[in-house]
Parts: structure tokens; C-alpha cells; sequence
């Protein structure tokens, strides 16, 4: 299953969403929460179907970092 532009969009504004991890920067600790956000999305614990989404460069907000 992949992702349209527009899914993927309202992913990244969803202020909340266990189908979406967001990171402003791939430093500190980010790459461990990103690791645990990736086994998160393969456990698909509330059973989605689909899969989940590490966002790299956005705020928690949902806003892209400049």
C-alpha cells in the first residue's frame, strides 16, 4: 500500500496519529525514537492495515522545518 500526496499530507498536519512519527532533525535522540516508532508501526497494535510514517524534517505541529 502506498500513500497518495494528499494522505500523506494529512498525515503530517493530523496533530495526533499512531500512523505518523514526526522529527524535526535526525539528531540527539531522534534516531532512537525513530527506531521505536518503526517497530511501533510493524506491531500495528490498533491493527490499521497500513503502514505507518517516520517524518524527518517536520514539527510536532505538523509545520515543515525551515
Amino acid at each position: 500500500m502506498r500513500y497518495s500526496d494528499n494522505e500523506l499530507e494529512a498525515l503530517l498536519m493530523d496533530t495526533e496519529s499512531d500512523l505518523a512519527e514526526r522529527k524535526e532533525s535526525w539528531s540527539a535522540d531522534a534516531a532512537e525514537k525513530g527506531r521505536q516508532a518503526v517497530c511501533a508501526f510493524a506491531n500495528d497494535l490498533p491493527e490499521h492495515r497500513k503502514p505507518g510514517v517516520l517524518l524527518v524534517g517536520a514539527k510536532e505541529n505538523g509545520a515543515r522545518v525551515k
